[in-house]
């Protein structure tokens, strides 16, 4: 436990007193090794940096407005999340060491309303209780989940998340924020300023200059509810897999999917390079066990071996059946003119089962870890995401010098690209040297605003709803 600046002993213990009697005894935790749940266990080497003081859970917005006043009163930082679950982007650990971690996991509320597709949330909602409070409630409605499932919707959003629907920017699903300020202050971002607005949830504009994104990836405010936008069930979809046996193939496969990104014929899709699928369902020492980063025949027996691809890309199409059909007709005619790529195809209507490697594709979430056993052990990665314009001579350079860079150090390049409105690519990569990543990548790319990928040794509670019929 580290003290908060300016706060002895004594004086917290006073803190800590005043805290429990808002939200009762149970709900502050100063114990370091109840505050261990906090931690980012895979940060690297820089743990004992972001240690924090306590944490509090409060109930309802009342309990954090005198939360917030006491914490005022005497000085204390504090570091709001969701439930502390979106390990990829740095888990519960404070920024600022000392600090107060607010846990809102305790705010729970959920409304959907299935006429106009949207739900209020707030930030204790996961992606697992949202879907299964829609099918409950025999809602047709999907939602988008990031991979796994157990995250805040509403912190994922925050934090500018993405998924694998035509729902998948999920920060641009928001509409209409509830934020509390530091003086305790309740403000409501878009049409909501207005006292009972029946389109809060629905239009995002309003009067004047628009305030939403002050509380994005920020801590000017703890938002405590959220309206976001939820997909009408389609007719069908198809899962749609390609790949492309080439390391220089990710020229021509960017090149082609930017028309067909531009034009919405392909809502989102996600590109992962050889290492990527492999390091999620093999070691390394199955192909190689040299030192150094692998030989390109290693790489290329791997891909034989594997029946993988270089690059390997997934999305889906979604609508009315003829709509997906004459959708896929413009795909198989855009990546025809790569040489040697494979197609697989998988189309589902309503009310058929979706294949578990589907399910994300179809806004179903998924409790599972990812493996990372790459070089044996819990594994991790950390993850640096440059953004390059969807030109497919420039994503592969610049994943030449990403592989190069890796290669020098002895490793292997994890990488991964998500194609978003009008074309940013994140690049994402496994790296131990982080510092030297982001040196190289300032010369020739602009950062993603995300640093960190963690995935943590964490397994949720199984839902059974999470394997229901798409119905």
């Amino acid at each position: 436990m580290r003290l908060p600046t300016g706060l002895d002993q004594a004086k917290f213990d006073k803190v800590c007193t005043a805290l429990r009697k808002i939200v009762g005894e149970n709900w502050v935790v100063t114990a370091e090794d109840r505050l261990s749940a906090y931690d980012d266990p895979y940060s690297p080497g820089l743990s004992s940096d972001f240690l924090p003081s306590g944490a509090i859970s409060p109930a309802n917005i009342d309990e954090l407005k005198s939360i917030l006043r006491t914490a005022t009163q005497y000085g204390v930082p504090v570091w709001s999340i969701s439930i502390g679950r979106n390990y990829a982007y740095g888990g519960a650990a404070p920024c600022l060491s000392g600090s107060m971690i607010l846990d809102l996991h305790r705010m729970q509320a959920i409304e959907a309303n299935e006429e106009l597709a949207y739900a209020f949330v707030e930030p204790g909602v996961t992606y697992v209780t949202l879907y299964k409070y829609l099918q409950d409630k025999r809602q047709k409605l999907w939602i988008d989940c990031t991979d796994p499932g157990w995250g805040s919707v509403l912190g994922n959003a925050l934090e500018r998340g993405v998924g694998y629907t035509p729902f998948g920017d999920h920060a641009a699903q928001l509409c209409g924020l509830e934020v509390m300020l530091a003086n305790g202050e309740v403000i409501r971002t878009g049409m909501g300023a207005m006292e009972a607005s029946r389109t809060w949830p629905l239009y995002k504009g309003a009067f004047g200059p628009s305030l939403d994104g002050l509380f994005l990836q920020s801590n000017f405010g703890v938002v405590t509810k959220a309206g976001i936008w939820l997909m009408p069930e389609p007719e069908s979809f198809s899962a749609v897999e390609l790949t492309f046996p080439r390391e220089d193939d990710i020229v021509g496969a960017v090149d082609a999917l930017r028309p067909l990104r531009l034009d919405g014929t392909v809502p989102t899709a996600t590109i992962a390079n050889w290492m990527r699928i492999a390091a999620a369902n093999t070691t390394r020492a199955e192909w190689y066990d040299g030192k150094g980063a692998m030989p390109r025949e290693a790489i290329e027996k791997l891909i034989g071996k594997m029946g993988i691809g270089h690059w390997n890309m997934r999305f889906g199409l979604y609508g009315r059946p003829k709509v997906v059909a004459e959708n896929l007709k413009a795909v198989q005619k855009a990546f025809a003119k790569i040489e040697r790529v494979d197609f697989a195809i998988t189309g589902y209507h309503k009310g058929e089962t979706v294949r578990p490697e589907h399910r994300s594709l179809a806004g179903i979430p998924s409790v599972e870890l990812m493996p990372l056993n790459w070089l044996g052990g819990a594994g991790a990665h950390i993850e640096c995401p440059p953004v390059v314009p969807m030109v497919g001579k420039e994503v592969f350079e610049l994943y030449r010098r990403r592989s190069e860079l890796f290669n020098t150090h002895g490793f292997d390049h994890y990488c991964g690209l998500t194609r978003r409105v009008r074309a940013p690519s994140s690049i994402r990569a496994r790296s131990f040297s982080t510092v030297t990543i982001l040196r190289n990548a300032s010369r020739r790319a602009s950062l993603a605003p995300r640093s960190l990928k963690t995935p943590k040794s964490w397994v949720s509670e199984a839902i059974a709803a999470t394997s229901r019929r798409w119905t």
